[in-house]
């Protein structure tokens, strides 16, 4: 049946939109219908009908232009899906108009309203330095949030990987991934840590979760893969069946069974997936063990598109401390108004750290930026 799709917009300002529906009468007789707009649903929206009574002639067809207008304003942040969607409906005026048949046309539209949030570092300088990280979101339509990870890897859009808006898009085509750490104490284990890997992709998925981001990690150095952070379908793992939701599971490769903590942060329409684990679901019995007395891990990449098929190797290798970070990490802003800049991050360098755990730079994410490469914004840091 026929239907308006007004797409996918990430909005810079309001939104306005103009489709066309044409009704075609194959029958004998004109047939005349009342035009309203029925069961609007999801975010604020006006929809506006060209007609308000359309007639269409015997063996010929009409047409009605329909305007869909949203405010960028009541549409919302990243931390949930937004829709759009309603009906046009087209009721006989008689019982002889149609056979007294009513027509009903959906209309759908996924609104995500950006911010633009930028990170700028001063200069970083001679043993141990520090600068200030200036965070603006000068021109954002909304709010939106930085969140510094230690860059570890970059791998480059891949042969038949696509930018955003075209349809033969990769979305797990990896792009770059930074770790984070926070002190996560339990009364069992004081020196905990949560880890956070950060992996961005070069466009945008619809769901994350038709995606699988593997994650292999050497905790004891020998080169040899310990552990697997897995970020993929929750349903898929505990029951066989998808529920489009994104866990962040730790496997071994010593012995069977996963372990989750907690779900992983990977909003729709987004290209940020970011997956906390626990420093001590990398520590299995008789295993390979990180903790406080051996803190670092090397780690690298392998993601799948679980519904079109395909595999990127990603490039590079990272290295990580969660105790003792090479670069700052965490802090960032929680959401930084329009225009509105940030100067309260103070970003430094371990000079003794970065010399056993180098990173590229800082990465600095912003799930409400526009999908791809603004999301997670890479500043290169060279310490010498």
């Amino acid at each position: 049946g026929a239907a308006l799709s007004f797409g996918f917009d990430e909005l810079t300002g309001d939104f306005s939109g103009t489709q066309t529906i044409s009704l075609a009468n194959n029958g004998a007789s004109a047939a005349t219908f009342n035009v309203a707009q029925a069961r609007a649903s999801g975010r604020a929206h006006t929809l506006t009908l060209g007609k308000s009574t359309i007639t269409v002639p015997a063996h010929a067809s009409a047409t009605l232009n329909v305007t869909l207008q949203v405010p960028a304003a009541t549409v919302g942040d990243s931390s949930a899906f937004r829709q759009v969607a309603g009906l046009v409906e087209f009721t006989p005026v008689s019982a002889s108009d149609n056979g007294g048949i009513a027509l009903r046309v959906p209309y759908y539209l996924v609104p995500r309203v950006r911010s633009n949030v930028s990170t700028d570092l001063g200069k970083l300088k001679g043993t141990d330095p520090s600068t200030v990280a200036t965070i603006t979101n000068r021109r954002g339509t909304i709010a939106g949030g930085a969140d510094f990870y230690a860059w570890g890897i970059l791998d480059g859009l891949d042969k038949g990987g696509n930018h955003v808006g075209d349809a033969r898009n990769v979305t797990n085509d990896v792009r770059a991934i930074g770790t984070q750490s926070f002190p996560f104490p339990s009364g069992s284990n004081p020196t905990r840590e949560l880890i956070v890997f950060a992996v961005n992709t070069w466009t945008r998925w619809s769901n994350a979760a038709s995606n699988e981001f593997d994650i292999y990690v050497d905790v004891d150095g020998d080169g040899v893969d310990d552990y697997v952070v897995v970020g993929v379908d929750f349903g898929a793992v505990t029951t066989g069946d998808f529920n489009g939701r994104m866990g962040a599971f730790v496997f071994s490769t010593r012995s069977p069974g996963a372990s989750i903590a907690f779900f992983a942060t990977a909003p729709t329409d987004g290209s940020v997936a970011e997956l906390p684990v626990l420093s001590t679901q990398l520590c299995r019995a008789g295993e390979p063990c990180l903790s406080v007395a051996n803190p670092r891990f090397a780690y690298h990449a392998v993601s799948f598109d679980l519904v079109n098929g395909g595999t990127d190797n990603v490039n590079g290798v990272g290295r990580f401390n969660p105790w003792t970070n090479a670069i700052s990490t965490g802090g960032g802003v929680p959401a930084l108004a329009p225009n509105a800049s940030d100067t309260s991050n103070t970003i430094a360098i371990d000079s003794a750290e970065w010399a056993l755990t180098p990173a590229l730079g800082l990465m600095s994410v912003s799930l409400d930026n526009a999908s791809g490469t603004d999301q997670a914004q890479l500043i290169k840091v060279d310490v010498k």
